[in-house]
């Protein structure tokens, strides 16, 4: 029996030493053995066009593998070319950059001029496009190279079989335009394509016109059936477990859209794809916590221009090989295309779909701006508390144009709420003062009864029930209603500060830079927690004032003058209940710390001053029911009164079976 005693305090020893090993000596990552070459950075046209990336993914791209087979040969093409073009300017909607590359007639890269990728940084910084939003970023494979609106041919399909080369393996010619790039590939099979790419002023928009023809009278009339990639390269905007990104999302026209995530260990690692959302598409791309690289038909809404949504697990390299161990689950990048059919027609009349690629934050008045469906992929977001989220965004949103800074607007808020509750909050309080000053009276009456019926409970509690219905001392009904009214908004702020866009890097003051992640006052120089703890690299003060301020206001708020074994016990939970949640919301957005920690103060203060200077009325009332009460009573007292018959019908028939017994003897 000892023994068993001694493993628990053993087990939990072990633990801690365990856990404290995992903090102050995490183990080393572990890099690809030695005759495994680093993958190369891919940096240029050129580049991109041999390949860089050495490291083979396991049972991709390795000689004789599917994928092997599967990926076309490279064709030589025109010339590599690569060009960085700058559209708008600072502060403007639609500032980004954007590196057009001749391979496969495609975007190799989009950033984004007015979103950075870290705060505090200089103007000089702020300048540099090294320091904007990637949005797309090229797909290295050791075969192949895959980027943002290429055209591909895939094999097994018509268009395989047509051209002799793949589209997107070969590099395109390239004609610079004011606004953009037009791209032409002659296929040596008499097909010419061309792909137009320009930006839309001030909007985060590219208009893209892909068109096919043939000098070939045998071919006319075919069809190709091709992959247009609709976004590919998605960098998640910090790695999370509220949000994994990126995600693939497709929709038909007037549908839901369906959302997939990306499969670190691939699936069963088809090099083409799986399909996940058939028929004709209102939109296809990917999208990441803010932002969303979405492509969709302009004008044409045939079937040929967009349909079938398909999503590529890209493998990526440089990931596997600093962590080698791992690297069966180095599919970390997704891409999303659909297919496309184009019908050649005859040298001099090309025949074409024009589309629309979204490149920004997924702001509800640019996002959705030409395709009202893709309001569904926000609220998808929002989660189930998407109602109640959108209407504290566009309350916030309205709060902000008005002071300017989206912490102020989260105070403002906050204040709202609780003054529009305030009303009935103070009417609960009255109601549960008064009901305490008649306890006080009732509780002698009470203790009589209890020390009555002391060994009788079930009449204990049929005498407690009469006393409570003459003396009209039921508790009030709806005493908890404010802080249950308050739950939805506080879940619904939740959900709204976890994606929205417009709050993302959003300062407050002194040291809160941003309100859509923990405040981080200061690095602590640890690391190396457990999944299951937050993260303690940082020390964040709003959440310790949350939990201060919590405790404080539960002191401050008055309590029963005499509080049973039940009631005592649950205030014990109460209190342990904010320090739960300061560390549920440790590390979570500090927009939503800001929140808790400004209702809490209300909550002193209306618990301190507001009632100093207007005391809540606890006198006790005349006895006073409503129609709904006054029915309530009369059914308790009808059940009280067939309690108390049959009560007496049992002591007769008892009184009747003992004369009974009597007789007998």
């Amino acid at each position: 029996m000892g023994s068993e005693k001694r493993i628990l305090p053993i087990l939990l020893v072990a633990f801690a030493a365990t856990f404290l090993l995992q903090i102050f000596f995490p183990p080393p990552k572990k890099a690809a053995p030695e005759g495994v070459d680093a993958p190369g950075a891919v940096e240029t046209a050129e580049a991109q066009g041999e390949g860089a990336a050495t490291l083979d993914a396991p049972g991709a791209g390795t000689p004789g593998s599917e994928e092997a087979e599967a990926a076309p040969a490279a064709s030589a093409g025109a010339d590599p070319w690569s060009e960085w073009k700058t559209f708008g300017a600072p502060g403007d909607r639609g500032y980004m950059a954007v590196r057009f590359d001749s391979l496969g007639g495609s975007v190799a890269e989009i950033r984004l001029g007015n979103f950075f990728d870290r705060i505090g940084l200089t103007d000089e910084e702020r300048a540099d496009r090294e320091h904007w939003v990637h949005l797309v970023d090229p797909g290295v494979e050791a075969e192949r190279t895959l980027q943002t609106l290429m055209t591909r041919a895939v094999p097994g399909t018509r268009a395989a079989a047509l051209l002799s080369a793949d589209p997107g393996a070969v590099h395109w010619t390239a004609t610079e335009l004011d606004d953009g790039v037009r791209f032409a590939h002659e296929d040596a099979s008499g097909v010419v394509l061309e792909k137009t790419i320009r930006a839309v002023p001030g909007q985060n928009q590219l208009a893209v016109e892909l068109t096919a023809r043939t000098d070939n009278e045998a071919h006319v009339g075919k069809l190709l059936d091709l992959r247009l990639v609709a976004a590919v390269g998605m960098r998640p905007e910090r790695q999370d477990s509220t949000y994994p990104a990126p995600r693939a999302v497709a929709a038909k026209p007037g549908d839901e859209p369906i959302s997939k995530n990306i499969n670190r260990k691939g699936g069963d690692r088809r090099p083409n794809g799986d399909e996940f959302c058939s028929g004709r598409l209102a939109y296809v791309g990917t999208h990441t916590k803010y932002f969303a690289t979405v492509l969709r038909p302009a004008a044409d809404s045939s079937e040929a221009a967009l349909s079938d949504a398909i999503r590529v697990f890209v493998y990526d390299g440089a990931w596997a090989y600093e962590n080698y161990e791992l690297r069966e689950e180095a599919y970390l990048d997704l891409l999303a295309e659909a297919k496309v059919e184009l019908t050649l027609a005859g040298s001099g009349e090309p025949s074409g779909h024009s589309y629309v690629l979204y490149a920004g934050p997924k702001n509800k008045d640019h996002f959705t701006e030409g395709e009202a469906g893709l309001a569904e992929v926000m609220r998808e977001d929002l989660g189930f508390f998407d109602g109640i989220a959108s209407v504290i965004l566009g309350y916030l949103r309205f709060l902000h144009g008005i002071v300017g800074n989206w912490g102020w607007a989260i105070i403002f808020l906050t204040l709202t709420v609780r003054m529009l509750l305030f009303p009935l909050q103070r009417k609960m309080q009255t109601s549960m003062a008064r009901h305490a000053t008649k306890m006080k009276r009732v509780q002698p009456k009470l203790d009589a009864i209890k020390e009555k019926y002391k060994n009788d409970a079930k009449k204990l509690r049929e005498e407690q029930a009469r006393l409570f219905q003459q003396e009209g001392a039921l508790p009030p009904v709806g005493g908890c209603l404010p802080m249950f009214l308050q739950i939805p908004i506080f879940f619904g702020l939740f959900s709204a500060l976890r994606v929205s866009s417009d709050l993302r890097q959003a300062p407050f003051a002194l040291w809160i830079r941003d309100l859509s992640a923990p405040d981080h006052m200061f690095a602590t120089g640890l690391s190396g927690f457990p999944s299951f703890l937050p993260d303690l690299s940082w020390f964040n003060l709003l959440p310790i004032l949350m939990v201060v301020l919590w405790i404080g206001q539960q002191k401050v708020m008055p309590k029963p003058a005499a509080m049973n074994e039940q009631q005592a016990q649950m205030q014990k939970i109460m209190m342990w209940m904010p320090i739960m949640f300061g560390v549920f919301l440790y590390d979570y957005a500090a927009g939503l710390s800001l929140y808790m920690i400004t209702t809490s103060m209300f909550g002193i203060l209306e618990s301190t001053v507001i009632r100093k200077v207007w005391p809540i009325d606890d006198a006790e009332q005349p006895k006073k029911q409503s129609r709904f009460m006054k029915k309530l009573s009369a059914l308790q007292e009808q059940a009280l009164q067939m309690q108390e018959q049959q009560r007496k019908m049992q002591q007769a028939q008892a009184q009747q079976r003992r004369g009974g017994k009597r007789k007998g003897r």
